[in-house]
């Protein structure tokens, strides 16, 4: 029951969920239903004039897991536009509580529902001709690590950008305030999928760590935590000069470039 209390707790801190109407472009609306729930997702594809692959369907899926308080609907096409010739496709998902995915946000749900999601979606492709990335932006780099633990052997890379060990990232803001100790033990509740000092070391696919240089939430020595703990293949860029919801700018697009085209190597 105490664990229960303070997950309902760390929720509270953590998520930031929201349902309201968003334009969605030019991205299809897809749904997956699991038992008595249902998630929305987002499709969208990247199809070049040229292509090293006739059959017509992806060379690579993307699936995408935003941030604590990102929405699927506002997903962009990257990082298919990177890659040339290559036809890709990205699918974004709301957790729980987001948008019109049915549920209540929560860490503990998160994993639960993603894990049969991207099973859903790893069973509709060839795994001959298409290759798999998942991404994760901030709190969606728990989920996408702790997926890549779990699928391994069936993905081809992940994508991290400001991963953030929840535990250290949570007692680290509370520390801030008054009495903000009387946090740790919230803190200490995190479920165990969502920690990323234990989903880390069992991921077995070429990783690429994106971090900004000025993150104001996940400070750089937390990342580096995470990145340590990653196995090798792996490659980590630092974008200087931004926060942590800073862009990617022209300053950067080189060696991000450069690490996106590493990992297609990798996967192929």
């Amino acid at each position: 029951m105490i664990v229960a209390f303070r997950r309902r707790i760390l929720d509270r801190f953590v998520l930031r969920p929201t349902r309201n109407e968003l334009d969605i472009g030019s991205k299809q609306r897809r749904w997956f239903q699991s038992g008595r729930h249902r998630d929305e997702y987002f499709v969208s594809e990247t199809t070049p004039s040229e292509s090293n692959d006739s059959w017509g369907g992806p060379e690579l899926l993307v699936i995408k897991f935003p941030g604590t308080a990102g929405r699927a609907e506002r997903a962009t096409g990257w990082p298919g536009q990177l890659l040339e010739n290559v036809h890709v496709r990205l699918c974004t998902w709301n957790a729980p509580g987001y948008g019109r995915s049915t549920g209540r946000a929560s860490l503990s749900n998160i994993p639960a529902r993603a894990r049969p999601f991207v099973s859903h979606l790893l069973d509709q492709i060839d795994p001959k001709r298409t290759r798999v990335w998942l991404t994760g932006n901030s709190l969606g780099c728990a989920t996408a690590t702790y997926l890549a633990s779990e699928f391994g052997d069936r993905l081809s890379g992940l994508i991290l950008r400001n991963p953030p060990p929840l535990i250290e990232t949570v007692k680290g803001v509370a520390d801030r305030y008054p009495m903000g100790r009387l946090a740790h033990a919230i803190a200490e509740s995190l479920p165990p999928e969502m920690n990323l000092h234990q989903s880390a070391p069992k991921v077995t696919v070429p990783t690429v760590m994106l971090q900004s240089e000025l993150d104001e939430l996940v400070p750089p020595e937390l990342q580096e935590g995470v990145f340590d703990r990653l196995p090798d293949p792996k490659r980590r860029v630092l974008l200087k000069g931004i926060g942590h919801a800073g862009l990617i700018n022209e300053d950067h697009q080189q060696d991000v470039d450069e690490v996106i085209g590493w990992l297609w190597q990798q996967s192929r």
